[in-house]
């Protein structure tokens, strides 16, 4: 929680705007969404939230009089001298006293405003200003994923590639000095003797390739910097859209395909970032060197172009039938990553099944198929890139023989000079730097069917259908725990029986609610509804009057604490997992958490305590511990709601009583709902859900339980039959002992 003044101002003044454009947001939200300093906000944090938002922020310092010019753009924020802010809502002219600026403080409220001059504002205002509007560039974020979303990505930075093909221009220009220094050389130094001529080109010479030195440099520069800019954006999508995934796409997707197919992105960004944009620059000087091929001689120009188009129609007759054995490599590629991730992941299974064998063979079969599909592909693309090689070596020294024949040819005969040796000699030079993009220009081409299903893969991830949190249009009322389902039926997939039919009950605010019934009745379901995880259900679920299909499910989120079954644990140590679920959380608050959840007492006796790093999968702790962590997580963010799925599950009978014994005082202020099939677990609460089927059964205390509900006497007694057995004498096996 920030707690400077300034900071509060700043970030209320920043809410103030997003909703005046109808971005409905608050300062808890943004508090637990980023991690916001404790000093301040700073400027570049504001414009980066906005962009988030959806917004475009931008800052700009102006003097008193220019003030005016924000008449169209208003409310503005003013940032102050003390790190504060004022909105700025408008600016008029009055007869007597001149700009009188509109201002209101964002911690009063919206109704109080002031009008001051000239004097008092610029007392407090030091020029700067933040400007925000709807970013309508921000809109190709949900564009689906294709080539023409990753063009207009591209064209973002047309300013640079100006730049860049502007330098490629002069640097093309700066490539045919060599070939005509040549020719000056031998056309008039050699014959003519001339020692001046030589000295100007050897300074020229030098001159220019200092100064192609220097551009290269600067050219680089610039394409680094557009790569960078294109590679940054391209990975913030990818994980932007990944996380805008609703949780049925992940559970009903393989990880291993995910993966494999959100890999297919650094294909594309080496594709954009090196060989097309070097091909593009380098494709800049065959708009110099053709023209100057065909001053130099038209003939021997069109041997070059001949020689370039029949390097283009062998890369174009073997494009399609590469297209179709990629295609088939990339699926086999996708199955070997899913048998890979799935071994990684199972390996635990592997081990204790002593399945190494049955694994291995498995792996054989994916991987036969892999590198068979790889090398009919590398034998078919091995014929376009042997047959292209004559026609480019032709290009050079095809040049010079040609060139070379002219020249032999015009000095045995009446004296005729079709081109001179100077001007062979500079033709078969420029053609060599001709021959390169040629063959980078057709390469690209046999690049495009790996391009276009490496788009593919990575769009029929990018384009699922996201999650839709309503984030704009949401319902954010203060949530307290009092629950209503109303008839509810549910079912996962279409056909498939019904996860929950008919459920009523209603969870008082504040209590202790316990659900329970045999594997499969629903239990889980009703977790999941809550969340907003699964919103196309029949019937009515409300939350303090509020229906769970119209509230904002981040803040749905940041107000219900969950524990389920299987935790997730991050790397990084015990502290960073749980005070990630608040950003900026203290220490004494992370230590509170730990207590409630009963994990302090094993953090205490590790190595370095709170700062112990956890390793992979943090398999250096128990499941009891992890379990504990995870609940330590939840109650970090102080939810109103807790929910415990199955939360004590991995707990050994220890762990478990301590939790027990907490559950009052982590109920403190709170509606807590338990899910467990231990009942033992359950005899707190305040009323407990019998489900079967899917359906209520019934719903009440222990004891009421105990004497009417057949299903809750049963499993009850099930568990704690060995509390009702009679004791009996076992005997004593006495060990004899020899001496």
């Amino acid at each position: 929680m920030i707690q400077d003044p300034g900071a509060q101002a700043t970030l209320q003044a920043f809410v103030l705007l997003a909703r005046h454009h109808g971005m409905d947001t608050s300062v808890d939200e943004l508090e637990r969404q980023y991690v916001l300093g404790e000093g301040g906000v700073s400027d570049a944090v504001l414009v980066a939230l906005a962009a988030d938002l959806g917004l475009d922020a931008r800052w700009v310092t102006l003097n008193w009089s220019q003030l005016p010019k924000l008449s169209k753009i208003l409310p503005a924020m003013l940032r102050l001298r003390d790190g504060g802010a004022l909105i700025l809502e408008s600016v008029t002219k009055d007869e007597s006293s001149g700009l009188v600026a509109l201002v209101g403080d964002p911690l009063a409220g919206s109704e109080v405003r002031a009008a001051i001059d000239e004097t008092q504002l610029t007392a407090l205002w030091g020029g700067q200003v933040l400007m925000v509007k709807i970013d309508s560039k921000g809109a190709l974020n949900d564009e689906p994923f294709s080539f023409n979303w990753i063009l207009k990505q591209v064209l973002k930075e047309r300013s640079l590639f100006r730049d860049i093909g502007i330098s490629a221009f002069i640097s093309s220009l700066f490539a045919i000095v060599p070939p005509f220094t040549m020719k000056i050389i031998i056309d008039r130094v050699l014959v003519d003797k001339s020692q001046m001529t030589w000295i100007l080109l050897a300074v020229i010479f030098v001159a220019m390739v200092i100064f192609e030195m220097l551009l290269t440099f600067l050219r680089g520069r610039f394409m680094e910097l557009a790569a960078t800019r294109i590679d940054g954006r391209l990975q913030i999508y990818v994980m932007e859209r990944l996380l805008r995934l609703p949780m049925s796409y992940f559970e009903t997707t393989p990880v291993g395909r995910t993966a494999s197919k959100v890999n297919k992105i650094e294909v594309i960004r080496e594709f954009l970032t090196g060989e097309l944009l070097n091909t593009s620059v380098d494709s800049i000087m065959l708009l110099v060197l053709v023209p100057i091929l065909f001053v130099l001689s038209w003939a021997l120009a069109f041997w070059v172009v001949a020689l370039g188009l029949c390097i283009f129609m062998i890369i174009m007759i073997f494009l399609r039938p590469l297209m179709r054995l990629n295609i088939k490599f990339v699926e086999s590629e996708i199955r070997k990553h899913i048998y890979l991730i799935e071994s990684l992941y199972g390996m635990r299974t592997i081990k204790s099944l002593a399945l190494e064998g049955r694994r291995r063979m498995g792996w054989d079969v994916v991987v036969a198929e892999n590198v068979g599909t790889k090398h009919d592909w590398g034998v078919l693309a091995n014929y376009p890139t042997t047959l292209v090689v004559p026609f480019e070596r032709l290009m050079y020294t095809g040049s010079l023989m040609l060139g070379t024949a002219a020249v032999l040819w015009s000095t045995t005969t009446s004296g005729a000079t079709v081109i001179s040796a100077g001007s062979m000699v500079a033709f078969v030079l420029i053609a060599s730097r001709t021959a390169a993009p040629l063959v980078k220009v057709a390469g690209l081409l046999d690049s495009y069917h790996e391009i276009k299903s490496a788009v593919y893969q990575v769009a029929s991830v990018m384009n699922e259908p996201p999650e839709i949190t309503r984030g704009q249009s949401g319902l954010r009322q203060p949530i307290k725990g009092d629950i209503v389902f109303d008839n509810v039926q549910f079912r996962y997939v279409a056909g498939a029986p019904l996860a929950l039919s008919g459920a009523s009950f209603a969870i008082r605010p504040g209590t202790i609610f316990g659900i329970m019934g045999r594997s499969g009745s629903g239990k889980t379901t009703i977790t999941r509804l809550l969340q907003g995880l699964n919103t196309d259900f029949e019937g009515m679920v409300k939350i303090d009057g509020m229906d769970l299909r119209e509230i904002d499910l981040h803040h749905l989120r940041t107000s219900i604490g969950v524990v389920p079954q299987e935790n997730f644990l991050f790397s990084g140590s015990v502290r960073d997992n749980i005070g990630m679920a608040k950003a900026g959380a203290t220490f004494p608050q992370i230590v509170r958490a730990a207590q409630l959840a009963g994990a302090e007492e094993f953090i205490e006796k590790m190595p370095r305590g709170y700062d112990t790093r956890l390793e992979e999968g943090a398999s250096n702790l128990s499941g009891g511990q992890r379990q504990r962590l995870a609940l330590a997580r939840a109650l970090l963010i102080e939810p109103s709601v807790l929910i415990l799925d199955e939360a004590t599950s991995a707990l050994d009978a220890e762990s478990e009583a301590i939790i027990n014994a907490n559950l009052v005082r982590i109920a403190e202020g709170r509606t807590i709902i338990c899910v467990s099939h231990r009942l033992s677990m359950l005899v707190p609460a305040d009323a407990i859900l019998v489900l079967e089927q899917g359906k209520t059964y019934d719903v009440g205390r222990h004891e009421e339980l105990l004497h009417r509900c057949d299903i809750y006497k049963h499993m009850w007694h099930t568990q704690n039959r060995h509390l009702d057995a009679p004791s009996h004498a076992r005997p004593v096996l006495a060990r004899s002992s020899t001496n």
